[in-house]
């Protein structure tokens, strides 16, 4: 193996071993091996009953000891499983019995691909195959253990995890299995929602996300999954865009880093475009489809069990995608774009509306990339206040200075002092601030008698 596998992995089954219970490494860390790729975890799997591992170790959780898991606690924990084969899925996810002290073979054969049916014995390098699995890691193919029907009845999750491998792997899945998955998809509806949306997460981060997700519209999963996203599909957008809105919205979310929360965010940053459009001389376009887009995220997210911190960041950056700035517009712009997102998440939504223009225009410059990051870098070096609380005229030096109480006029004239500042952040300063606070005291009392002014500057208008 060219991986290094973990000394503690290798005492484990050591001990095993020398305690006259045959053990291995098994499913995705053999693959991942074989890979040359660090595996996340290592699964062991062994003849030993759990009642047997226990004995033979100094600390053993008791993790799931009706299938034969257990997990033994060294420098790490590691999952030790006893070999077993499986009676019938009754229930799409759990077999209604297990049967223990099989052989190595038959418990692969329970597994559902082909490159995750593999296991090795890492102290003598000794590789049990059956399958084929290594020839099919070469070729890049993913296939179904026996039957694919059967495999995806028995866990519709594997469903989903065919395209994950898609994702994380870049591989082709073999006609068959592809006409079971196919045939099949409906059973995805039945698998748990928190199970879908961790599987979902892991397709998403993948480096051939692009692939995973077409995958999911040809075969009807992600109808199961997002079918808000299935409204897209075939409906046409301006001249501009390549794609149809599913196939922008997918775009989109292959050209984001591998980052959960940007990779959603591409992916729906436009799925609320389907509830309305205007035809106009240049082809459709869709005004107010950003907030649109942004009220159906809490739905869809929480419906897959994302939790509720990653649910507004979402929602956030989808809200503000829609960006229409050019560099003769100066830096005014692109400060109220930093005090709506704030600084936690001011990176991120330059990077989604980048990977916006890039699905459209294909090309940096033609899509203004380069100016647009030199602004925001700008703004992110000049560090302006970004609400009126950072302003460097307090609201008691103010009320103060001023002779004001508390009141709706003390916010509506700190925000129109925040707005002059976001316009000039050479403006923060106590003794202009107190002159502009004054000035405008005289010049608008309108300010001051009783109704809020809020944001003057009012939100783009190219919602397109």
């Amino acid at each position: 193996m060219p991986m290094k596998i973990p000394e503690t992995v290798l005492e484990c089954i050591r001990v095993l071993w020398e305690a006259g219970y045959p053990s291995y490494l098994v499913g995705g860390s053999v693959r991942d091996l074989l890979l040359d790729r660090e595996p996340e975890d290592y699964d062991i799997a062994t003849v030993a009953t759990p009642e047997q591992v226990t004995a033979l170790f100094p600390r053993v959780i008791p993790t799931g000891v009706e299938f034969g898991t257990v997990t033994v606690v060294l420098d790490r924990p590691l999952e030790v499983t006893t070999l077993r084969s499986d009676g019938a899925y009754r229930d799409g996810r759990h077999p209604s019995s297990v049967k223990f002290g099989c052989s190595v073979e038959e418990d692969l054969a329970r597994r559902d691909f082909t490159v995750n049916a593999m296991a090795l014995n890492p102290l003598t390098g000794t590789l049990v195959d059956p399958w084929g699995g290594r020839l099919d890691l070469s070729n890049k193919i993913l296939r179904a253990v026996g039957e694919p029907q059967e495999r995806f009845r028995e866990d519709g999750l594997r469903l989903l995890r065919a395209a994950r491998f898609v994702s994380q792997l870049g591989f082709q899945i073999e006609e068959k299995t592809l006409q079971a998955l196919m045939q099949e998809a409906g059973r995805l509806q039945g698998v748990a929602r928190e199970r879908r949306g961790h599987e979902f997460s892991l397709l998403l981060v993948g480096p051939n996300v692009r692939a995973a997700l077409e995958l999911l519209v040809d075969t009807g999963l992600m109808a199961s999954l997002i079918p808000e996203l299935m409204e897209g599909k075939g409906l046409k957008q301006g001249r501009l865009h390549p794609d149809d809105v599913l196939g922008h919205n997918i775009r989109t979310c292959s050209l984001t880093p591998p980052d959960l929360k940007l990779r959603l965010a591409g992916l729906l940053h436009d799925v609320g475009k389907y509830q309305g459009w205007t035809e106009g001389p240049y082809g459709r376009y869709f005004p107010g489809h950003a907030t649109r887009s942004a009220a159906l995220i809490p739905e869809i997210l929480s419906r897959l069990c994302f939790k509720k911190r990653l649910i507004r960041t979402v929602t956030l950056l989808v809200a503000n995608h829609m960006f229409f700035w050019r560099a003769e517009m100066g830096l005014a712009p692109v400060r109220r774009l930093a005090a709506r997102v704030g600084w936690l998440e001011f990176d991120n939504v330059i990077t989604l509306i980048a990977a916006d223009r890039m699905s459209i225009w294909g090309d940096p410059q033609a899509a203004g990339l380069n100016e647009l990051y030199e602004a925001a870098a700008a703004v992110k070096k000049e560090h302006p206040p970004l609400t009126a609380r950072e302003l460097a005229l307090t609201s008691g030096e103010m009320m103060s200075a001023l002779n004001l109480t508390p009141g709706p006029a003390v916010g509506a004239l700190r925000q129109e002092l925040l707005e002059q500042v976001w316009e000039n952040p050479d403006l923060n300063t106590r003794q202009e601030l107190l002159v502009r606070a004054r000035r405008l005291q005289s010049q608008e009392p309108s300010l001051f008698s009783g109704s809020s002014v809020l944001y003057r500057h009012e939100a783009t208008k190219n919602d397109n």
